[in-house]
């Protein structure tokens, strides 16, 4: 048993160290981290099992206490590896972390050791910042060493279609493009362009001038939408003055066929217009509801 100090480069801060022993473990006593964000669950890599096999486990895998067991926080593939060589105990690092302790290092060591794809970092930060509430993106960004506008990239990319997330995770498509396709709020527009960057393999400036083209084109249907909709207004207002004026001019010649009554040819000519006039503002409100 070795007591000694594990400093985290670049990490959770400079001057923190992580107190702990190396020690061999039982392979049976150590189980992986429940849940995993890390990709634990992932198999572990040809070479890898290799590398062991013929050089020993070079670097200690880091567990934590957890009851009667220990519970890995960073090494998940190199425990996978030994356990398919069969090995009966492992070299482990053992440490007292809390859960948030614990997932920062996990964290920070599967950044540094670039086990994480995209998608795995993006849903780990989320994790962090909004499922757990551990600290906001600043802090986040302070303890894995990386900026806040990379925190926030990667958190965006959660928003994209699920078939687009799986081809960054697999490395056909990368983040730098499907980060273009973060400004198309519409759903559906996402899906459809998505498809295409996925069926085409678009690079990222390609992806750009796509969601700009498609930008523009909508920006000129809602011009065009825009221009209709003015239309359609005035046009209801003309009819709606023309009614009015129409109305004005049968009042009008109501009081003047009242005024000349005795004359009973004038004002049989005058009542002939006014239901003239009647008859058109018909028409006017027919021609109206068309429209509408």
């Amino acid at each position: 048993m070795i007591v000694i100090g594990y400093t985290l480069q670049r990490g959770i801060s400079t001057s923190s160290l992580l107190i702990g022993i190396i020690e061999e473990i039982e392979i049976h006593r150590i189980k992986l981290p429940e849940p995993s964000i890390y990709g634990a669950d992932r198999p572990e890599t040809p070479e890898l099992v290799d590398s062991i096999r013929q050089n020993g486990l070079l670097h200690p895998i880091i567990v934590r206490t957890k009851g009667n067991f220990f519970e890995i926080i960073a090494g998940c593939r190199r425990y996978n590896a030994c356990r398919k060589l069969r090995f009966r105990k492992i070299i482990c690092h053992v440490v007292e972390l809390d859960d948030k302790s614990a997932f920062e290092v996990s964290l920070l060591e599967n950044i540094q050791r670039r086990n994480l794809d995209p998608i795995e970092e993006a849903r780990a930060f989320r994790s962090y910042v909004s499922d757990r509430g551990w600290g906001g993106l600043t802090e986040l960004a302070s303890k894995i060493s990386k900026s806040t506008a990379y925190i926030c990239k990667r958190l965006s990319l959660l928003e994209l279609p699920e078939e687009l997330l799986e081809q960054v995770s697999s490395g056909r498509i990368y983040p730098s493009t499907a980060e273009e396709l973060i400004p198309l709020k519409d759903s559906n527009e996402r899906h459809r362009i998505a498809g295409m960057v996925i069926k085409n393999g678009y690079s990222s400036r390609q992806a750009r001038k796509l969601v700009k083209a498609n930008q523009d084109e909508r920006d000129s249907l809602i011009s065009y939408q825009d221009k209709i909709v003015d239309l359609e207004l005035k046009a209801a207002r003309s009819f709606d003055k023309s009614i009015t004026a129409l109305k004005i001019a049968m009042s009008k010649i109501s009081s003047i066929a009242e005024a000349v009554e005795d004359n009973w040819i004038i004002y049989e000519i005058l009542l002939q217009h006014k239901n003239m006039l009647n008859a058109q503002i018909d028409v006017l409100i027919r021609e109206k509801k068309k429209l509408q």
